[in-house]
């Protein structure tokens, strides 16, 4: 009978911790809602995950960049989908974070998305004031009156963010005349009928508002200074070049400020679970783009690079990237 018992509570406990195996090796990744682009790539990345390793994803279908960016830091889900300009802001705990930092976030992926910030004058404008510059066309003596959409977008937000960087702020700008806000399916006919001569506007190449309004008269592209792109890294925002030809009539690549689309980790997740993760999706991402067209042109590489950090790397992603030789 004690033998009996004896292999019973072995057979017990076995089972026990094979229990807290698996549960262990359960992740949780939290997207958005369901329908959304972030919930598609967290299903392609759970079943790729968990196709290369042992890992068990649970999706969490809910959120958003600034809900990601807060649970991510809390411990409230392990991994999480985050546009960087939330995730920098998190950790200088500013805008939507005042007085709230969250410390604990850890990038692991950067740049599935690219959502290129664009400030365009017409062309008949830029050519007679020679105000071909964001800082001349927004601030200068013969300003743009420039397209943005309302209140509850991030855009204005962004905009008053670059004229605080200037000396001033969107109220006066308002106030002046110089902003017309509207929704973006208005843009187009507000610029055909002559109340608006350019916009400031963010997204990823074709950009409906953007490609919209350069239909309804020709734009100029607005440089950026060196100052201007300090400016917005402040916030988050990160220097990328737009290749030439993304849009008719671009003649040139535009390099302007970037907000890139990030999977970021609580910093105490383990370092071997990061480690999968990341090597499952970089070895995988034929797999992905076969799936999404999106990581067909996704260059996680580059995107890694310290230029591009809005948070540090975890550990776990940076033994795997130095491992490739992607970091130096």
């Amino acid at each position: 009978m004690m033998m009996r018992s004896t292999i019973g509570l072995g057979v017990a406990a076995a089972a026990m911790l094979a229990a807290t195996s698996l549960t262990a090796e359960t992740i949780k990744m939290q997207a958005e809602e369901p329908g959304s682009s972030i919930y598609l790539y967290a299903g392609l990345f759970e079943a790729v995950i968990e196709k290369a390793t042992d890992l068990d994803i649970e999706i969490i279908p809910r959120g958003g960049s600034v809900a990601n960016t807060a649970a991510t830091s809390m411990g409230k889900t392990d991994f999480g989908f985050a546009n960087g300009l939330p995730v920098a802001w998190g950790a200088a705990g500013i805008l939507d974070f005042e007085g709230k930092k969250q410390e604990n976030n850890r990038l692991v992926f950067s740049g599935m998305q690219v959502a290129y910030l664009v400030a365009a004058g017409a062309s008949e404008y830029v050519e007679k004031s020679g105000a071909d510059t964001v800082a001349a066309a927004l601030t200068g003596d013969d300003p743009v009156k420039v397209l943005v959409e309302p209140t509850g977008s991030i855009n204005p937000v962004v905009l008053d963010l670059y004229l605080k960087s200037q000396g001033t702020d969107l109220d006066a700008h308002r106030d002046a005349g110089h902003v017309v806000q509207v929704p973006s399916s208005q843009m187009g006919q507000r610029v055909q009928d002559g109340f608006a001569n350019g916009i400031f506007t963010q997204g990823p190449i074709g950009n409906p508002d953007l490609t919209e309004v350069m239909l309804a008269e020709p734009m100029t592209f607005l440089t950026w200074s060196e100052s201007d792109l300090a400016a917005m890294k402040d916030v988050g925002y990160v220097a990328a070049t737009m290749p030439a030809g993304s849009y008719d009539g671009q003649d040139a690549d535009y390099t302007a400020p970037a907000a890139l689309n990030d999977m970021i980790v609580n910093k105490d997740v383990d370092e071997e679970v990061v480690y999968q993760v990341t090597k499952a999706i970089i070895e995988n991402q034929d797999e992905l783009a076969a799936a999404n067209q999106a990581f067909a042109t996704w260059d996680p590489e580059a995107f890694i690079q310290p230029d591009y950090h809005v948070v540090p790397l975890h550990p776990g992603a940076e033994r795997y990237y130095r491992e490739r030789g992607w970091l130096k």
